[in-house]
């Protein structure tokens, strides 16, 4: 995991160091905000505790003219899910939770629905959208009699391989930017991650038809159906829903840094 990070990072400033073509306009920050979890354990509905968890993370923007902007990000958050928390009797039976760290990285387009630009006075704020192309690491655990566990590793639907912590995902959503001066700019956004997996949460398909291939742990983190204290009737009945994929997002509030020379702004409308 240690090489994954480094890779994302090199790639995060290598972008940057080719930014430099317009270095009066790159723009660098941090980012803070909050987390939340899509999937098959709120299908039914949002979790009534909120279950939204802390991000943060640093940010790299590149104006392209008024209108659009190249960003590259670097995010790291978190993401959970509890039956115990559901509206459906169903989901509340069977009874599964599960928390992931989310480390992501994306680049993305902007458009700006008004002129934008941090030379220009009267282009103070715009609301905007963004679209673009994520990779993420997630890594769903459990805790069961007060021990916790990588739920990938115990193939809780009886798959034959563990599916991969990392992949890809399609950032979109929209936001307002606005600034108080050339050098200090600041976003507020909400994002949307449509992932191409279904195992943010642990859960996807059915419980295993034969429990007995299975370890006695792992049939303990795959089932853990309350039934009346009697789950030995959900092995090969349905788990999760495999139709639809685990979606995640990220509300964040951004503040950046022009990091380039003054510019001569004799050449710029900065009325």
């Amino acid at each position: 995991m240690a090489k994954v990070y480094a890779f994302v990072i090199i790639v995060f400033f290598e972008l940057l160091h080719f930014g430099a073509f317009s270095q009066s306009q790159n723009q660098v920050g941090l980012q803070a905000g909050m987390s939340y979890y899509l999937g098959d354990l709120n299908e039914t509905g949002h979790f009534k505790a909120g279950r939204t968890h802390f991000t943060w993370g640093i940010i790299h923007r590149l104006p392209i003219n008024d209108r659009f902007t190249w960003k590259n990000s670097i995010l790291f958050g978190k993401i959970s899910g509890d039956d115990s928390e559901s509206e459906s009797q169903i989901k509340r039976n069977r009874n599964l939770n599960f928390e992931s760290r989310i480390n992501e990285f994306s680049t993305q387009f902007e458009f700006n629905f008004l002129p934008y630009h941090s030379f220009v006075i009267k282009h103070h704020f715009s609301p905007y959208i963004f679209g673009g192309l994520a990779l993420f690491w997630f890594n769903p655990t459990t805790t069961l009699n007060g021990n916790e566990y990588n739920l990938r590793e115990y193939r809780t639907e009886g798959q034959n391989a563990e599916y991969n912590k990392v992949q890809f995902a399609i950032p979109f959503g929209f936001g307002l930017k606005f600034k108080f001066s050339h050098r200090v700019l600041f976003s507020l956004e909400y994002g949307i991650r449509k992932t191409f997996t279904d195992y943010l949460d642990d859960v996807s398909t059915s419980y295993p038809d034969d429990p007995s291939t299975m370890s006695t742990v792992s049939q303990a983190l795959s089932n853990r159906s309350l039934d009346n204290g009697n789950n030995q009737n959900e092995w090969g009945m349905q788990r999760g829903n495999s139709q639809r994929k685990d979606f995640y997002t990220m509300t964040t509030f951004t503040m950046l840094i022009r990091i380039g020379k003054h510019p001569n702004l004799c050449k710029y409308n900065t009325q």
